[in-house]
């Protein structure tokens, strides 16, 4: 789609990688950098979706609202997106800019310059992950629009810089405090020095050294930096979703769970979700989002850890009103599945009514269904 719209247009909400296909995208009603936005179920003007009995149905946030809620955040479970209508924006240019701030200090963050600023348009916050300021301390990645649309002249969206430096940080994060301390520095002063200012300043205006950016450029990430190919170890996914008064107290508990194992944190990152009218929320209040990116052994000794780690995370989560993000892993007990989503069994019931036969099924699906104790 970027590809389709650029040079003078953009998404107006998608995931911060843009590998993903659309209806997947809206069958996990993913979210990304852009906080004023939201989630892509925000974005829908409509569907067409192949149900289970072979009819195609429209919906949409007025019609077939029942269906609309189910298949967006539905987990493909419901139907098969035939195509979408979606909003798009204006391809935006952007000046750049990073600050570092304490963690704890991110909600007054937010709510003094983020969210009363409508010019900034993508965010995202990233966290410390060396030994001395694990998660403490945050760089905040700001994207302040100067103008509503790119030079004439712009050129095709190129491939994401400084794919093999990120690479290389990342694998040396794996081998203890030192170089995960070298991974922060490098991100606080390397990596500005590398970064990729898509927009000629002479094009767009005249403002010191300033880098600019379209909106697509950020949103058009590279996935390469992150592929694993090692066959002992993997990469894994987490997310986990706070309400926004209890952040400070979360991060805090959640920190000291994340300091108190062995497995490397090899990236946290800070999102802004709204609340999110769909039959199986992740957000059924305006919350933060804890993004992990951690690796593992891929022996039973390394599972049984990740294992241990992500139901202790999973604990603090509820135990602040949270949610934790279902598809990733499923290391969770039933216990955890039903306080964390009371709605899944009228999610279920509401699968048998729409596909009684089951015939839109998964591994994730048959796993959630058994936890819930739904025959």
């Amino acid at each position: 789609i970027q590809n389709l719209l650029h040079p003078h247009f953009a998404v107006k909400a998608m995931q911060s990688t843009d590998i993903f296909s659309v209806g997947g995208s809206l069958s996990v009603n993913a979210h990304g950098m852009d906080h004023q936005a939201g989630s892509v179920a925000g974005s829908i003007r409509s569907m067409r979706v192949i149900l289970a009995d072979g009819s195609v149905a429209t919906c949409s946030p007025t019609e077939n609202t029942d269906l609309f809620r189910h298949v967006v955040g539905g987990y493909g479970l419901f139907g098969v997106v035939l195509e979408a209508t979606l909003d798009i924006v204006d391809n935006a240019v952007y000046r750049t800019s990073r600050e570092i701030i304490k963690s704890d200090d991110f909600p007054k963050f937010f709510a003094e310059v983020l969210e009363p600023n409508k010019d900034i348009g993508l965010f995202y916050g990233h966290l410390s992950t060396a030994p001395g300021n694990f998660l403490e301390d945050m760089i905040v990645y700001r994207y302040d629009k100067v103008a509503e649309q790119p030079p004439a002249d712009q050129p095709e969206i190129g491939e994401p810089g400084s794919v093999g430096l990120k690479r290389v940080i990342i694998n040396l994060a794996k081998w203890g405090s030192l170089f995960q301390e070298l991974k922060w520095f490098t991100e606080k002063t390397l990596e500005p020095k590398f970064e990729s200012c898509t927009v000629a300043r002479s094009s767009a205006m005249a403002e010191g050294e300033a880098c600019l950016v379209t909106r697509n450029n950020p949103m058009h990430d590279s996935v390469p930096y992150l592929f694993n190919d090692q066959m002992e170890e993997t990469d894994i996914l987490h997310e986990y979703f706070i309400p926004r008064a209890a952040y400070v107290e979360f991060i805090t508990e959640a920190r000291e769970i994340l300091r108190n194992q062995t497995l490397p944190v090899l990236n946290a990152s800070v999102r802004i979700v709204h609340r999110e009218d769909v039959a199986l929320s992740y957000a059924p209040e305006p919350a933060y989002s804890l993004v992990l990116y951690i690796n593992q052994p891929t022996d039973a000794g390394g599972n049984a850890r990740m294992r241990a780690l992500t139901r202790a995370l999973i604990d603090v989560t509820i135990k602040h009103g949270g949610r934790f993000f279902l598809p990733y892993q499923l290391h969770y007990t039933a216990k955890e599945l039903l306080a964390s989503y009371p709605e899944l069994p009228a999610f279920l019931a509401a699968k048998r009514q729409y596909d009684p036969t089951e015939l839109f099924s998964s591994t994730f699906y048959r796993a959630i269904k058994a936890l819930s104790g739904v025959a």
